[in-house]
């Protein structure tokens, strides 16, 4: 295995350790954010990687905008269908 692969594979696992560390609630973001980089220098990649850099999803132009649920409700469940 080439130097490079070695080191982006370190790189890409390192990333998924720190989301789901984040996602997890063991460490914050910005720790994992000062720990990526920290492993991006020392790795000598020196960009940001891919897990911690995504940009958000824009929506389609047709898309129907959603009011945000409300904390403590559940969804309502559909309507049954008339007979």
């Amino acid at each position: 295995m080439s130097p490079k692969l070695t080191k982006t594979i370190i790189g890409a696992v390192l990333a998924v350790a720190l989301a789901a560390a984040v996602s997890y609630g063991l460490i914050s973001q910005q720790t994992a954010d000062q720990i990526q980089t920290q492993a991006n220098q020392s790795l000598g990649t020196g960009q940001p990687s891919a897990g911690t850099q995504q940009p958000l999803p824009t929506p389609p132009e047709n898309s129907i905008p959603q009011a945000p649920a409300q904390p403590g409700s559940s969804p309502q469940p559909p309507a049954p269908a008339p007979k």
